[in-house]
């Protein structure tokens, strides 16, 4: 059985084979595992704005990456998402009031991304390709597993938990009021347009007040997850433990997310620069407990990660140790001229603390 390691797509060689899917904004399978990547679907995948692909790989043989969560589990909550946000936004949510509401829908589906996550001890930084027209959706299912993971850790009780995933889900639902040209603008907004998208938190809330099966707690992901611990978010730029715990947990899960994710009008962060950011955010924009529950529960650097290293080096993250995941345990596999090295060999970087990761393949 061949290993798997995520490479940038301006590194996949050609008939490198698929180990994870390609989907779409719904959580339809573009690229199935297996496939061969031909050259002419390379370019197609970098015309599409994929920036890495998770191929197999046989210097790798030995390294078993532990999946995010299952396939099949993350397209039911794409599709979920994406049904739900559309539905809420045009104002079709009112058959969940008068028939199988949106808590009851979205319970089962939660209730089964609880138990593997449970299962899995923790989340890591990604889990399967997606274009990028379904940024929305796909950050959205992002922030719910983050989030939840957070909370497994804080040992909320399972009703917590429901709550908190499916608010998760759906805490930008009010961006589907935002224009696009201001959701989607390839540069820095203006000071007027900011100001335009940040009423997607007062959006969300009162689109989420319609459908009266939701719990409190769960709205309010949707109204605080951009609130800060001193007073400097909004909308209502509330302070300290006035902000419910769902939004301080999702505050610190969306911008982590939102950093490390490629934007058209910038490059993603480092895992490790963007977890620095919520580490040194402790106590003043985010809550303590909460980035310390995040530290715990987030692989920043998971197993089949690919890695560049200051040393020149590049290699495969095969060990990302509990609270010290942003210096992991790296198998070397190219020297400082991109060749395979004559036999490939271990870095510690907990303990060659000389060496640093500047860049990974996400």
């Amino acid at each position: 059985m061949c290993g798997v390691r995520w490479v940038a797509i301006r590194n996949v060689r050609a008939n490198s084979v698929l180990a994870q899917p390609i989907l779409d904004e719904r959580g339809r399978i573009l690229l199935a595992r297996g496939v061969l990547l031909s050259d002419n679907l390379l370019v197609k995948l970098r015309t599409l704005g994929i920036g890495s692909v998770c191929v197999e790989d046989a210097l790798t043989d030995d390294i078993v990456g532990k999946d995010f969560i299952s396939p099949h589990v993350r397209q039911q909550m794409l599709d979920a998402t994406y049904s739900s946000l559309n539905d809420l936004a045009s104002g079709t949510h009112v058959r969940y009031v008068r028939g199988a509401r949106l808590r009851q829908k979205l319970r089962p589906l939660v209730e089964e991304v609880i138990e593997e996550l449970r299962n899995l001890g923790g989340a890591e930084q990604f889990g399967t390709v997606y274009l990028s027209d379904g940024e929305l959706y796909h950050h959205s299912v992002n922030v719910a597993l983050f989030a939840l993971s957070v909370g497994l850790g804080m040992k909320l009780s399972a009703d917590q938990l429901l709550d908190l995933g499916i608010g998760a889900l759906l805490h930008d639902v009010g961006k589907m009021r935002i224009p696009e040209k201001v959701l989607k603008k390839p540069g820095r907004l203006t000071d007027a347009e900011y100001t335009e998208m940040k009423l997607h938190a007062q959006y969300g809330y009162e689109i989420l007040l319609n459908d009266h099966d939701l719990h409190g707690s769960a709205r309010l992901i949707s109204y605080e997850h951009h609130e800060r611990m001193d007073g400097t978010g909004y909308p209502r730029g509330l302070v300290g433990g006035d902000i419910h715990l769902f939004g301080r947990i999702t505050a610190v899960v969306d911008v982590y997310e939102a950093l490390t994710a490629n934007r058209v009008y910038r490059p993603a962060y480092l895992p490790h620069e963007a977890y620095e950011l919520i580490l040194g955010g402790g106590g003043t924009q985010f809550d303590a407990t909460v980035v310390d529950g995040f530290v715990d529960a987030i692989s920043i650097y998971p197993v089949g990660m690919t890695v560049e290293l200051s040393s020149g080096y590049r290699g495969v993250v095969i060990h990302s140790p509990r609270r010290q995941t942003q210096r992991p345990l790296v198998r070397v596999i190219e020297d400082d001229n991109g060749q395979p090295v004559s036999q490939p060999f271990e870095l510690d970087l907990s303990r060659e603390l000389t060496v640093q990761i500047i860049g990974c393949e996400i």
